[in-house]
């Protein structure tokens, strides 16, 4: 057969598997994709189409073979890069990611889906005003996709731009009314009162919603809706239906993490004996808590100084720890992993999180990895990189607790899943604290507990006993968070562009009729708070 025919008979074969994608028969479109390889050995599409498989099936390390091998056939097609981008970043790859990046912006004239990808894993990569261009350019192509114009809104107000922010959402949820996603994020952006709120629309959304997801997405809009309106019991009773719907669906008991924080203890009950160091770099400023304490207040403080770069919430070290001991779990931590850190070779582990971060540090001398529960992979942390520092916030528990209810969590692990209920909640909060106390008895010199309370009070005390145990020199700008212009990609993004206040002091106040468990578990912990 002739050149012509072979590509000619390819194209029959690439629509045939693309027809039985689109009817959902994965299995029939792989069998014809694998019989057409063994004949046409660099038949590049047949590996793209491949690696689509691999997407819908969450195997993302399959989907970076695949299109690895698509793109030596073809290495100039953008396409391939692009989504070879966006998969190495799903596996943690994010140096290679870049590159890939790079390569792609050489290109000219990029269709309107791939635009989007780029923003996509732009956005993965926390260069949030790259990715913010590549959603604008995308909308140019074509101003008819509600995802990319929630993707655009996400992305500006990462970068601050509020009022941008705003009318894309607007322009999402016009394109398509039932976008549950963007309702919730248009909502986070404030500027609520009586005469402009969404509370009506919201109400009639949450009566048709039946997913569960959908379902969380509006209760939680409504709700911080009705917390700007100062309805107060409406606001958590909002929640409350919702919020059992999905903890049924779940099936989530806080055994499961009390079993964790219990594995995390005996593994670091005395240090543990190595026959190694692991790798000596002090770069990285780990800002860890549990959400909704200050993490993201910390980051800004640190952010602002001249020597240090922001990588954001960071999955690099857990993703580097999962592919050392060959893990393809999804979930952030769970017991199989705790049984590996004894025998992980922790310097490779170091220097593999170091090679991962570096396209983030610029010319900075400390970079901030702002993700709240790496404080779970603290131990491991501090064995693999023993100059890294360790800031964990500390906040009243009942401001805590109530706060991480009425926040919205990604369940696509079962990491937040404690969030779902009050008193899953609390039992997670006094695990947290005696974790947290543990591992300050172990490691006094790499984690310093910072409470919330005292640094919002006296700032300019605070901050300078954080800069001290950084290593870092006093500079004014750490104390105006407000001229801290980069991106921040975190639920705090807009109360974090203003001044330091102690507005936040005390708020579970306004829901102590809903915390009698909560004040129970705690009191029975042993835990002093204010009442």
């Amino acid at each position: 057969m002739s050149e012509a025919g072979h590509y000619s008979e390819q194209a029959k074969i690439e629509d045939s598997a693309r027809l039985a994608l689109l009817q959902g028969k994965h299995q029939q479109a792989y069998q014809l994709l694998m019989d057409a390889l063994k004949i046409y050995p660099r038949f590049a599409r047949g590996y793209f189409l491949l690696s689509r498989i691999a997407y819908d099936f969450k195997n993302h390390l399959k989907e970076v073979e695949m299109l690895s091998a698509a793109l030596h056939v073809e290495p100039d097609n953008v396409e391939f890069i692009v989504y070879l981008a966006r998969a190495q970043v799903l596996v943690g790859n994010s140096s290679d990611a870049h590159e890939l990046l790079m390569r792609a912006e050489k290109h000219q004239g990029h269709t309107a889906e791939i635009y989007d990808l780029m923003g996509v894993a732009y956005n993965r990569l926390s260069m949030y005003q790259e990715a913010a261009v590549c959603f604008q350019r995308s909308i140019e192509c074509n101003s008819d996709n509600a995802g990319v114009f929630f993707n655009l809104a996400s992305t500006l107000k990462f970068c601050g731009d509020f009022p941008a922010a705003r009318m894309a959402y607007e322009q999402a949820i016009a394109l398509k009314p039932d976008y549950f996603k963007a309702h919730a994020a248009l909502t986070s952006l404030g500027g609520i009162s009586h005469e402009h709120n969404h509370v009506a629309r919201l109400r009639e959304l949450l009566e048709k919603t039946v997913n569960a997801d959908d379902s969380l997405c509006i209760a939680h809009a409504l709700s911080k809706e009705l917390e700007a309106l100062k309805d107060w019991s409406g606001s958590i009773t909002a929640l409350q239906c919702a919020k059992q719907k999905k903890l049924a669906q779940l099936h989530y008991d806080f055994s499961r993490d009390k079993a964790i924080f219990e594995k995390l203890q005996n593994a670091y009950s005395v240090g543990i004996n190595r026959q190694q160091s692991g790798f000596n770099n002090n770069r990285p400023l780990f800002v860890t808590g549990m959400p909704r304490t200050g993490t993201t207040l910390v980051e800004r403080i640190l952010s602002s100084h001249s020597r240090v770069a922001s990588g954001g919430e960071l999955y690099n070290f857990s993703i580097e720890f999962k592919r050392l001991i060959g893990s393809i779990s999804g979930e952030f931590i769970d017991n199989e992993f705790i049984e590996h850190v004894k025998r992980v070779d922790i310097e490779t582990l170091g220097r593999a999180y170091i090679d991962s971060t570096d396209y983030l540090l610029g010319n900075k001398q400390f970079l901030i990895d702002k993700l709240p529960l790496n404080i779970l992979y603290a131990g491991l942390i501090i064995d693999a990189l023993p100059a890294a520092k360790v800031v964990c916030l500390d906040r009243n528990p009942l401001d805590t607790i109530v706060s991480n209810y009425r926040q919205l969590f990604s369940f696509q692990d079962s990491t937040f899943a404690y969030s779902l209920s009050l008193e899953h909640t609390a039992h997670y909060y006094v695990a947290f604290k005696k974790w947290t106390d543990h591992l300050l008895a172990i490691y006094p010199d790499n984690v310093y507990r910072l409470n919330y309370e005292a640094l919002v009070s006296n700032p300019e005390r605070e901050i300078k006993t954080l800069l001290d145990f950084c290593g870092l020199p006093w500079e004014e700008d750490c104390l105006h968070i407000e001229r801290n212009t980069k991106p921040v990609a975190t639920a705090s993004a807009v109360q974090v562009r203003q001044p330091i206040t102690a507005a936040g002091i005390g708020q579970w106040k306004h829901y102590a009729a809903h915390l009698e468990s909560a004040v129970n578990i705690l009191e029975n912990a042993g835990l002093a708070f204010d009442l």
